[in-house]
């Protein structure tokens, strides 16, 4: 059989066109009529006005453009977009022929970060402006940063390095002691040798010691060499430096609503932010969210309640509702009609359940409890140890003492315990699993080594020490009840007024959440093959995923309109 048809003649002259070689409902048109239409001076992009004087530069809807259809495609590198613009016809088509080069490409993305989220959500307004967009589901996923796992560090990390140096130095100056003594002994390192390691090591411990004099200076709890903003996370397949993409899909077309950039490691307490630029520009109306367990925190709860967001948070086992309270606050006049979201403060904080929330919030009622006043000032008005060594003398005597003004613990073993995370209730946790798995009191200290396998203790912001209680009590806790007494006598109770109600999450809405936050993060990283960032920095990277969002609802967009229907939204 013949083959199905005769290549064409390379060397024979064709009359041609390049919109001829464009198909007539090619995405390209798209993205060209919508970054036609928009006005890039309003928005703040660099270069949107051209001058009169020097070199000419690119007209920036070329360069967005390319960017859009990059992304879109799955062409990330700058490099590989020049390539493009080359060897692909669309884009040929889209530039007009024009060839930037791979560093006019990047710094345009590099520069124009901070407007790029303008562009995305004037995208998702003008295809979502007459549809019914249902309800949110919000959701997180790491994304890698530009930045390796042995260029991050937590200062427990940093304290393990330290002590290794530490211990190679003197290593060093013992053998270059023997080598002196010994100057005729054969070894396998000369003097000189030891010498160049010696000052080399002594230079790496200076470099870690300033890491933790910045980390302990500026409070940090990770530092990341290349990429400041950073942070080590984990996911499924381990730790990777990256960041904590939250995301709000809609229930009705799975668009991205829009979504949050945070270095955040879980998800608590992002609800709220999330969801905010979406209320508010609801129109007023009520915006209900579904998302997991992992945003299981009443105040973000609270607050989202209060901002006009109904949230239907994943419920622990067991469990059919959640309880909150909240301060209460007189209020003169209420609107339990209104949808505002101050009038929905005011009536939450005065005890009335707003009619746009009669579903949803069950007993609500004022109660009066006593609550304790706590000192701010106390624990470091009374610190009775000064320095570093007569806190480790105590900490030897059987107690775990905390050092608040470098925010640590010494243990009974003489070893730092760094602070790991604030807990709901205020009190600091702090551990050190580097220093727990040598520890000649392991055995003793650490009780339920099936949970835990390192020691981990909490100290609240008035306490300074805690016994150890697998210690002899040889001494009484008289010397305990010393040093925590003068804080006991200062507490003091009031009595205050809360409003305490029953928040009841919709479980047929709940159900749908895996179906709709899921798809867009399995699309980015399996479709689309974005799985890491190019850029550096909070604010870069914003940009960066403003891009892949973009590239992501177009695709969505044209397959719930179809070319046609997309063409008159974004020209609309």
């Amino acid at each position: 059989m013949p083959y199905i048809q005769k290549p064409i003649d390379r060397y024979q002259v064709s009359m041609d066109t390049l919109d001829g070689m464009v198909a007539c409902d090619s995405m390209a048109r798209v993205i060209d009529a919508f970054v036609d239409r928009l006005d890039l001076v309003s928005m703040g992009f660099a270069k949107s006005k051209a001058k009169n004087e020097g070199r000419p530069c690119y007209d920036p809807h070329s360069l967005l453009k390319l960017y859009f259809y990059g992304y879109r495609n799955g062409i990330f590198s700058s490099r590989k977009l020049a390539r493009a613009c080359e060897t692909n016809i669309e884009v040929m088509w889209m530039l007009g022929g024009l060839r930037p080069d791979f560093r006019t490409i990047s710094d345009f993305r590099k520069d124009n970060a901070s407007n790029l989220k303008s562009v995305f959500r004037e995208f998702v307004r003008r295809v979502t402006v007459d549809v019914d967009t249902g309800f949110v589901s919000v959701d997180g996923s790491k994304f890698r940063a530009v930045n390796a796992k042995d260029k991050n560090f937590t200062i427990t990390k940093i304290d393990d390095r330290i002590k290794w140096l530490d211990d190679h130095a003197q290593e060093y100056l013992r053998l270059m002691d023997e080598a002196d003594r010994e100057e005729n002994a054969e070894g396998t390192l000369t003097r000189e040798m030891l010498e160049a390691k010696l000052k080399e090591t002594r230079e790496r411990l200076e470099r870690y010691r300033g890491y933790r004099d910045i980390m302990e200076s500026e409070n940090l709890t990770q530092l990341s060499l290349t990429d400041a903003d950073a942070r080590l996370m984990k996911n499924r397949n381990g730790m990777d430096v990256s960041y904590n993409v939250q995301t709000a899909v809609s229930s009705e077309t799975h668009l991205i609503m829009d979504y949050q950039m945070t270095n955040q490691v879980t998800d608590h307490g992002m609800l709220a932010p999330t969801t905010e630029r979406i209320r508010n520009d609801s129109d007023g109306s009520v915006v209900e969210v579904v998302a997991d367990k992992g945003y299981d925190k009443a105040e973000d709860m609270i607050k989202c309640l209060e901002n006009g967001v109904i949230p239907h948070v994943i419920l622990p086992d067991g469990k059919d509702d959640y309880e909150l309270e909240v301060p209460y606050e007189e209020a003169e006049e209420l609107h339990p009609e209104s949808t505002e979201s101050s009038e929905l403060r005011k009536c939450i904080r005065a005890g009335v359940v707003p009619e746009a929330y009669q579903d949803f919030l069950e007993d609500m009622e004022v109660v009066e409890v006593n609550r304790m006043i706590r000192s701010e000032t106390t624990a470091n008005a009374e610190q009775p140890y000064g320095s570093e060594e007569e806190l480790k003398a105590r900490a030897a005597e059987g107690f775990f003492v905390r050092d608040p003004e470098r925010d640590l613990v010494y243990c009974p073993a003489g070893n730092t315990l760094r602070k790991k995370c604030i807990k709901s209730n205020g009190a600091t946790r702090y551990a050190n699993k580097h220093v727990c798995t040598n520890c000649p009191f392991r055995d003793r200290c650490v009780r339920n080594k099936g949970i835990t396998k390192w020691k981990e203790i909490d100290f609240g912001k008035d306490r300074l020490e805690i016994k150890a209680k697998w210690c002899q009590e040889d001494q009484t806790n008289q010397e305990e009840k010393e040093s925590t007494g003068r804080q006991k006598a200062k507490r003091q109770f009031e009595k205050v007024k809360l409003v305490r109600f029953r928040l009841r999450p919709n479980r047929q809405k709940m159900n749908q959440r895996m179906c709709l936050s899921e798809h867009p993060f399995g699309t980015l990283k399996r479709a689309m093959g974005a799985t890491y960032f190019l850029l550096k920095g909070m604010l870069k990277t914003d940009g960066e995923f403003a891009l892949l969002s973009m590239g992501y609802n177009l695709t969505r967009a044209e397959n719930l309109w179809g070319f046609d229907g997309l063409m008159m939204k974004v020209t609309g």
